[in-house]
């Protein structure tokens, strides 16, 4: 391989080099040469950056040792071969010890050129291993510095010599090496493979590998040896050069890892220099920004800005990591699409070891789908405190508008049809049920008002509210609809369900002031756990979908935000509990329901109901009684609300019952255990304070197994299943009327 090499060579006369002149001429190694003879023309000679120098043992004006220690002083990093007419160990040791590259004998100048390639390597590869500790030392990696290492080996093997870099290397002591051989501490040699290496470095002079060399202590090195073959005075040598690259392998290792896992990690990673241009981005960031490394390489991140941010913003931003600290808050930037993301990211200066800042790192991570669903939780949760309040509120409600109704339906029943009283009495009666239906409305938006669901089928149901919706919209308002039939089935209550679409419809004409359409479809979906990972209290499934849609005024961020809330409306009349019963109907029926809306463009309902695979339930119709029915079985009556208790009592003495009544469940249980005859049957409300209805039923089951058991509530009965597990228990809603109870009753008992 021809390397031109300009080559000094200090010895005493032409004709003393002409032999290694000739020989790396025939070599291609040689291109210029000049001969030095004292210390003044080798500094000269130095200062013209000559590649090789070869210097003569044995040369008294200027020995090798002299030749090194003016390298050494003036730091000239050049590689010496010294050539002795005869090999002395001795000084082969001292020279190499030195510095020296290779310590030649004239009788192995045949190795010259070898000597010459191995030290221009080990010079270059001296270099690149200084090129990779710079590059470690601004990742902040760095490698222990390679020690030279020396071994003279026999050919059988056995140690003859270490230096004392090759004894810190293996932790032994020189008597100790040199009674061992390259097999103890060398595991990939054996004394099997040993002759095959030597007969290599026979015949290549010089053999080049990596191994892994086993300390005192048990530790395992990886070691770069290059192995000479040289022979001297008759006698056969191996010269082993070894560095200990464990601290570079593992920096290499480290290295890749650290790679990997930037390439690998889902946060968006970016490195800029410190004027702000992009050095390097991770896949991540351009999955999330759809922006690929090789065009914003260079460019400035201001590339993202989605001018959400004033100048203020982003002065503080380099403010903060000028100054060599960290900063940490959100970003909403712009996708190359165009679309808007929201980022949490911290930025963080990179210092070199002296301090200063020579590049800046962000690691982002997009939260724009954890900030939806914070807010859906939160609006969820601020949701159900409502309803929990409004139930609360209906419940209480719902206790005096029993009382009233009552006691009203009995003074009516005692005055004379022609009594202008009686006038007055109807009047409050029909005050009391429209009380009645905005207790309905805080108790299906609650989720606690009762229901009477059944397996239905929802296209049925919106064919049979065709018409009537064409009438309520208008002739200005075009409807549509797009009914799936294999939709299938759902369980809830049909006229709610008519009451959903027709809020949801009256809602729709009022945004369309001047005219418009309004679209109804359903649609039969399978929801996987990454749709509703994003919709909270939406299980995986298959739902059945109304959408309501309409092309009208639209609705603000702020206004969609509050549509479900009791008493909210943007209408100049109306009390705002149409959406707000929409809401509580649909989630106490299993389902959920979504609003999309834009300014001018807009708005639709999307509502999600289980889909069952059961047939539909037929309507069984009843006959109406002319007469309520009367009776004369013994009723123990439990009700905590005196009032209540009090007119449910009256009422029912009045039809011929026997009443036991009390205020809670153990006075009720003292009256059972006192009590000689049989109960036919037990009344009692849901909730009360210490005992509920189901736990005192359950007890007072166990003395009088044959009593019948009606349960009153204001709340929805699946209060009841829900703490009894029994879906067929008898149930009557607050607030009844004299009528309702007394049938009610009746039905129990003859069931």
């Amino acid at each position: 391989m021809e390397e031109n090499l300009n080559i000094v060579f200090i010895d005493q006369d032409q004709a003393s080099i002409q032999p290694m002149v000739t020989i790396l001429k025939k070599s291609g190694l040689l291109k210029a040469h000049q001969l030095i003879r004292d210390a003044q023309s080798l500094e000269t000679a130095i200062a013209q950056k000559p590649d090789l120098l070869v210097s003569r043992a044995g040369f008294a004006p200027l020995p090798p040792l002299d030749v090194l220690d003016i390298l050494k002083k003036q730091n000239v990093q050049v590689a010496l071969i010294v050539v002795a007419e005869n090999g002395d160990d001795q000084q082969a040791v001292s020279c190499l010890q030195a510095g020296a590259h290779d310590y030649l004998s004239d009788a192995a100048l045949n190795r010259l050129d070898t000597a010459v390639q191995d030290a221009l390597h080990r010079v270059r590869e001296k270099h690149k291993q200084k090129q990779m500790e710079r590059a470690l030392i601004l990742t902040k990696y760095t490698v222990d510095h390679a020690s030279i290492s020396i071994y003279w080996v026999g050919l059988n093997g056995r140690f003859m010599y270490v230096n004392e870099a090759g004894l810190r290397l293996t932790g032994y002591t020189l008597s100790e090496l040199t009674s061992m051989t390259i097999f103890d501490i060398d595991p990939s040699t054996s004394a099997q493979s040993w002759p095959q290496k030597v007969q290599d470095m026979q015949q290549q002079t010089s053999v080049f590998e990596e191994t892994i060399f086993k300390h005192k202590d048990g530790r395992l090195i990886t070691v770069e040896l290059t192995c000479n073959y040289f022979k001297h005075t008759g006698r056969d040598y191996i010269l082993i050069f070894s560095r200990d690259i464990s601290g570079r392998k593992r920096a290499e290792a480290e290295y890749s890892r650290l790679a990997t896992a930037i390439e690998q990690a889902g946060e968006s990673i970016m490195i800029t220099d410190c004027g702000g241009n992009i050095l390097y981005v991770n896949p991540a960031f351009e999955r999330i920004s759809g922006y690929n490394k090789e065009s914003v390489i260079g460019k400035r991140p201001s590339i993202l800005k989605s001018d959400k941010q004033d100048k203020p913003f982003y002065d503080r931003l380099w403010g903060t990591i000028m100054n060599g600290k960290s900063w940490r808050g959100h970003f909403i930037n712009r996708r190359k699409n165009g679309g808007l993301y929201k980022e949490e990211a911290t930025i963080s200066p990179i210092k070199d070891k002296n301090g200063k800042i020579n590049s800046f790192v962000a690691v982002k991570r997009d939260v724009t789908d954890d900030i939806h669903r914070e807010k859906q939780l939160y609006q969820a949760q601020k949701m159900e405190a409502i309803g929990r309040l409004a139930g609360g509120v209906a419940h209480d409600f719902n206790n005096l508008l029993t009382i009233i109704t009552g006691y009203t339906e009995l003074a009516i029943k005692q005055i004379d049809k022609n009594d202008p009283l009686r006038t007055n009495l109807e009047q409050i009666h029909k005050a009391i049920e429209r009380g009645s239906n905005l207790t309905r409305q805080l108790l299906a938006f609650g989720r606690r008002q009762p229901l009477e669901a059944k397996v239905i089928d929802l296209n049925a149901v919106l064919g049979d509210m065709i018409k009537m919706l064409k009438r309520l919209l208008g002739d200005d308002i075009q409807l549509e609809t797009s009914l799936d039939k294999t939709s299938g089935h759902i369980k809830a209550d049909p006229g709610q369900i008519e009451q959903i679409i027709i809020n949801l419809a009256v809602n729709a004409r009022d945004a369309m002031p001047g005219g418009g359409k309004l679209f109804i479809a359903t649609e039969k979906r399978n929801l996987d756990e990454k749709f509703c990972q994003t919709h909270p209290d939406l299980k995986p499934g298959t739902y059945v979908r109304i959408s309501v849609r309409d092309n009208g005024v639209g609705m603000s961020e702020e206004i969609k935000s509050k549509i479900f809330e009791p008493f909210f409306t943007t209408k100049s009349s109306g009390m705002g509990m149409g959406l707000s019963s929409v809401f509580g109907i649909v989630r106490q029926s299993g389902g959920y329901i979504t609003c999309m809306s834009d300014i001018e463009k807009g708005t639709e309902f999307q509502i999600f109901f289980p889909a069952v695979d059961q047939p539909v339930e037929d309507e069984s119709g009843e006959k109406e009684v002319e007469t309520l029915p009367r009776g004369n079985e013994t009723i123990l009556l439990v009700e905590d609300e005196t009032e209540v208790r009090e007119l449910a009592a009256r009422m029912l003495r009045l039809q011929g019952y026997t009443v036991l009544d009390a205020a809670q469940g153990g006075e009720a249980l003292l009256l059972c255990e006192q009590h000689e005859g049989p109960i036919h049957l037990l009344i009692a409300d849901v909730i009360m304070p210490k005992m509920g209805g189901t736990d005192l039923a359950k007890r007072l089951k166990a003395i009088k197994p044959e009593m019948h058991v009606l349960y009153i509530s204001g709340f929805a009965s699946n209060i009841i299943n829900r703490e009894s597990g029994d879906e067929e228990k008898a149930f009557l809603p607050k607030p009844f009327t004299y009528e309702e109870i007394t049938r009610k009753v009746r039905q129990v008992l003859d069931n």
